[in-house]
């Protein structure tokens, strides 16, 4: 099997994009995704590391398309012991009895609706039925990579989103859909960078999409063709003239940048950006829902609409940051923002090293070592 994916992945180059997809569309791809992206971690095998000199012990639960790579090189960087764990083995929960963790690091993963599913109810039975220490937390995992789940949490805490709706039932969803307003824009419950995303601009569309979700299902661009979610449907308005916003916090550190449309009109996955300061009433929004949620890993996609509202978007507790390297700039200069003395202060520096895993890892160090010296702290 091994030679078969290198075959395709020789070939893989001369394959245009479009056929690319046409092919996915009909062919289950996902193990062939899975085992490239293993060949490309740069620390596979390298699954334990002890420190003499350290204290603690980490977890890594291993995601299936390497992302947790960046922890396992943040905590060789900075001299930290860690132990990765594979969370989809069927004796996952023996592996975690038989080991001591001070803090498991996740990078919750969405590559397939089943890998996110399995991730969900193992991590929720890992943090409250064995005990252990999650960073992010559960919750935090929870409500990534899906956005029915996120609508309803955020109109639980009463935190201004833009206008939603979330249907179970095909013939009140095809009722709304005789009045919606358009255009509107459908979505999918996971998919990064805009997979998965639409904007509908006439009701014979929107009726297509409704019937395909309660029907086939829909698939995010690049997922396999059995990839498919159905039995609901998301829509959300399309604010045309929003300004778009990711706004991070890690720790008690803040940051901000703003997320500029690609030519399909959508800023998810645009690849453009520009380093603005984000201004005080950014960072109030932003610490005021991680602190409702009691999040310290969280990246929030805000939109700020033609009439100056603020509406949160998306959540994600991890996130790549590869475009742009660096999170905030303020006047040219690389920095992040602290709530410090009831009042926002910059502090100049870089805080982005291995997808912001130094800085993570930097935050629960500082409170484990709260817990051990409580008086130095």
């Amino acid at each position: 099997m091994n030679t078969t994916y290198e075959l395709i992945h020789a070939l893989a180059p001369f394959i245009p994009e479009c056929l690319k997809e046409a092919i996915r569309s009909r062919v289950q791809l996902r193990e062939y995704d899975f085992f490239m992206q293993k060949k490309a971690n740069p620390f596979r095998g390298m699954t334990e590391e002890t420190y003499p000199e350290c204290r603690y012990r980490f977890g890594i639960i291993e995601d299936v398309y390497q992302n947790h790579q960046y922890y396992v090189a943040a905590c060789r960087e900075m001299g930290v012991s860690y132990t990765v764990i594979d969370l989809l083995a069927d004796n996952w929960i023996e592996r975690f009895r038989n080991s001591r963790f001070d803090v498991v690091l996740v990078w919750p993963s969405c590559a397939t609706t089943m890998v996110k599913q399995v991730f969900d109810y193992r991590l929720r039975i890992l943090e409250t039925d064995l005990g252990a220490p999650l960073y992010p937390a559960w919750r935090e995992c929870w409500l990534t990579e899906h956005k029915p789940r996120l609508r309803d949490w955020l109109d639980a805490y009463k935190i201004p989103h833009p206008g939603t709706w979330v249907f179970h039932d095909r013939s009140r969803a095809l009722e709304f859909a005789h009045d919606a307003p358009l255009p509107i824009v459908s979505k999918t419950a996971t998919g990064a960078s805009a997979t998965g995303v639409e904007i509908v601009r006439n009701r014979g569309a929107l009726a297509r999409i409704i019937k395909q979700a309660f029907g086939p299902g829909l698939r995010p661009q690049g997922y396999d063709a059995y990839d498919r979610q159905r039995g609901y449907i998301y829509l959300q308005e399309y604010l045309p003239d929003a300004e778009e916003w990711r706004m991070v916090r890690i720790g008690e550190s803040y940051f901000g940048y703003r997320k500029e449309k690609g030519p399909d009109g959508l800023h998810s996955g645009s690849g453009k950006w520009s380093w603005l300061d984000p201004g005080k009433e950014l960072l109030d929004l932003l610490k005021r829902v991680t602190d409702i949620g009691e999040f310290t890993s969280m990246d929030i996609d805000v939109f700020r609409t033609a009439d100056d509202r603020l509406l949160v978007n998306e959540l994600q507790t991890v996130f790549g940051c590869s475009t742009p390297v660096i999170y905030m700039k303020v006047d040219d200069v690389e920095g992040r923002y602290l709530w410090t003395d009831e009042d926002w202060k910059f502090e100049a520096g870089g805080y982005w090293r291995n997808h912001m895993c130094n800085l993570r890892i930097q935050y629960l160090l500082s409170r484990l070592d709260a817990r051990v010296h409580p008086r130095a702290h």
